[in-house]
């Protein structure tokens, strides 16, 4: 009894003790109470500083916190709006920050959007004695984008929103995205629209556009177009297999982007056909969903065109005509209607690119071929040109100089394909001629000229101003009454070497029917001896047109052969081609189509061969020693011209009639004509008078002991 007395008062004691502690602690706790009091009574230490950084939008970079391996960033650093951090009581973080909110938990991967939807993140959410920490990639549930950069070590972070509907070449593909503000593109999608590639190069992308080059790191703002460094305004990064790059990107590889209130247009180019404009290489067009586009500039100066930047507006103006264009709009205003073009007006740095068909049409400029982009003004003249023989069509721009196709030039030239940067080099008469379309600076034979008008190309045809053909030694004659022009190779007796002798023998008819003075006539047999000699004795057979080189033929002769009768046409020319040997007739143009005379079809046919020189005997075959001016004129210049017409070919030897000739009657011979030939004499050596030429007559009987003396000179 004494021990239960004694002990009772320590039993009461404990009892009320027990009482006391179960009233301060309430109903048993929670797991989730529990972990929330442990983490609020035993707060994880501050996180030590990792050596990488974070460049949030433009905020100066602020290095990152680390622990077991991962990223970690501290809320507090969030720069621009000041981040809202509200603990429940539950131990809870609510983070609201510019619009978006997340609850978080310390210890836990695990946060919750404010739609109600969770994500994981790789590493759990801590917390510190002040500070709460945030693994890195949680920045992509508050709105941004992140990517790093290894030249940096660094983290880059920018605004990530959906930005207005996207179109790409007029199709509408959603939303477009904008980061940073800045809208970005699928690299995929534009390789796609423009029949680029794609291509890693270890961390690196390669997009191939138009021939142009980009070379993309993602995570940096710096890249390099063509080997050149290119600077983006905010850098390109990579989601998985997905790359993206800022709009700039793709304008620097030709790409255009319109950007509007509702809309973000991407205009993707591929590579169009050549374009040609008055004569002027444009280069290769850019075309979008098929239609080739150029630069509105380059347009305006390849057409003549004047170019009016006004407030919002662009005026073309070519002669009478006018056109209103608008930059971003597809619309084209002209004097008497609006037209809708099938492209806006894109902009190109500060140039405008607009669609080359229908504003050439707007324009009034002919299309010159079906197939390629070429435009001129460029019409045909009713001039007519004959290039040494050949028929030409000129043609020209309005209102300036004559041109001419050099195609024409390909009979007696040879064109060498062109250079890489565009020059001709052209062989024609023994010189070289070097030419660029657009340019009227020139070379001649590697020497600099000048013509007054430039050469014009359009696709495969070349045009230059006839001055051209004077440069080639051509002469120039002009007949007014057919409005035609005759340019022909003509050695002037000025320029001949001087010292060499030439024998020149005269004939006049070769047939075996004599119908007339018998000393006229060579037979065809004997004529062909005397050939097989000139042959044998290895002579070569030249005429007027061949002085200019004689000083590289070791044994010149000439055969001429007066009057123009018909036999030489069917005895002498056969001849002439199965030696292989030139001749020079001289022809009576009153004549022609008489009988026992050439036709003019007869004498066109010669000349054309190359064989024959058709020269002048005067139009009636009088004596020029007893003429007045008019009657000399006629003489001369008349069957110059007459002449020509057949031939294409100017006329430069005269034959007196018989030989007559005077002081007075020479003087009008030199005024139209290089050379003058009198009947028999001495032999003919270069540098003396060039209208006092004699010759050795070879008659009808003439041994062939006498041809070859006559051969020696």
């Amino acid at each position: 009894m004494n021990q239960i007395r004694h002990g009772l008062p320590l039993l009461l004691a404990l009892c009320l003790l027990a009482a006391l502690w179960g009233c301060d602690r309430g109903p048993v706790p929670s797991a989730e109470a529990e972990r929330a009091a442990v983490t609020t009574e035993a707060p994880a230490p501050e996180l030590p500083a990792s050596d990488r950084q974070l460049l949030l939008d433009d905020a100066p970079a602020f290095p990152l916190c680390e622990a077991e391996g991962a990223l970690y960033l501290r809320l507090r650093d969030l720069p621009g709006q000041a981040p809202v951090l509200t603990e429940t009581p539950a131990g809870q973080l609510s983070l609201a920050w510019e619009g978006h909110r997340l609850l978080l938990r310390a210890g836990e991967p695990e946060a919750e959007l404010s739609d109600g939807s969770r994500r994981t993140l790789s590493a759990p959410v801590l917390r510190g004695r002040t500070d709460w920490y945030l693994p890195l990639e949680g920045l992509e549930l508050l709105g941004r984008g992140l990517v790093y950069d290894p030249a940096q070590s660094a983290y880059r972070c920018l605004r990530l929103e959906e930005g207005p509907a996207l179109l790409c070449n007029g199709e509408a593909l959603g939303s477009s995205l904008l980061w940073g503000g800045v809208p970005v593109l699928e690299a995929s999608l534009l390789a796609e629209r423009s029949e680029g590639s794609l291509e890693l190069r270890g961390e690196s992308l390669c997009l191939t556009l138009g021939g142009r080059v980009l070379l993309l790191r993602a995570g940096s703002p710096e890249a390099e177009l063509d080997g050149k460094a290119l600077s983006l305004p905010v850098p390109a990064w990579q989601a998985e297999t997905r790359w993206y790059l800022p709009s700039d990107a793709a304008e620097a590889l030709g790409c255009v982007l319109l950007q509007g209130e509702d809309r973000v247009e991407l205009w993707v180019p591929t590579q169009g056909p050549e374009l040609w404009f008055d004569g002027s290489a444009l280069g290769p067009t850019r075309s979008f969903n098929g239609i080739p586009c150029a630069g509105l500039s380059a347009l305006a100066r390849a057409a003549g065109a004047k170019l009016e930047p006004q407030q919002e507006t662009l005026r073309l103006k070519l002669g009478k005509r006018s056109l209103l264009l608008r930059p971003g709009s597809a619309l084209l205003e002209t004097e008497a209607d609006t037209v809708t073009l099938p492209l806006p007006l894109l902009p190109q740095g500060e140039d405008w690119l607009a669609a080359v068909e229908p504003l050439a049409e707007a324009l009034g400029l002919p299309r010159k071929d079906a197939e390629a982009l070429v435009y001129s003004r460029m019409e045909p003249s009713e001039t007519l040109l004959w290039v040494d023989g050949r028929k030409c069509a000129a043609c020209g721009l309005p209102e300036g100089p004559l041109y001419f196709d050099l195609e024409t030039l390909m009979g007696p030239a040879q064109a060498l394909p062109a250079e890489a940067g565009g020059c001709l080099y052209l062989q024609a008469f023994g010189r070289t001629l070097g030419l660029r379309p657009g340019a009227s600076g020139l070379e001649v034979d590697g020497k600099e000229a000048r013509l007054s008008a430039p050469v014009y190309a359009e696709a495969e045809h070349w045009y230059a101003p006839v001055e051209l053909l004077s440069l080639l030694g051509l002469s120039e004659l002009e007949d007014p009454e057919l409005d035609q022009r005759y340019y022909t190779h003509i050695v002037k007796n000025d320029s001949l070497p001087e010292g060499y002798r030439v024998p020149i023998l005269m004939y006049h008819a070769v047939s075996d029917h004599v119908w007339g003075i018998p000393e006229l006539f060579v037979s065809p047999s004997r004529l062909e001896q005397q050939l097989q000699a000139i042959v044998e004795g290895g002579y070569t057979a030249i005429t007027f047109e061949d002085l200019d080189r004689i000083d590289q033929i070791e044994k010149p002769v000439m055969l001429t052969f007066d009057d123009g009768y018909d036999d030489n046409y069917r005895e002498l020319f056969p001849l002439l081609k199965q030696y292989n040997l030139k001749a020079t007739v001289f022809i009576i143009v009153d004549d022609l189509g008489k009988s026992h005379k050439l036709t003019k079809e007869q004498v066109k046919e010669m000349s054309d061969s190359g064989l024959v020189s058709i020269q002048s005997h005067t139009m009636s075959h009088n004596f020029l020693n007893q003429m007045y001016e008019a009657q000399l004129i006629h003489e001369h210049y008349d069957s110059m011209v007459a002449l020509a017409r057949i031939t294409g070919k100017q006329p430069f030897v005269m034959c007196y009639p018989t030989g007559k000739n005077s002081y007075y009657s020479r003087g009008f011979t030199a005024k139209y004509y290089q050379y003058g030939l009198c009947m028999t004499g001495p032999c003919y050596v270069t540098g003396e008078d060039p209208y006092l030429i004699y010759r050795y007559y070879v008659p009808r009987n003439t041994g062939m002991e006498t041809f070859r003396s006559y051969l020696e000179g």
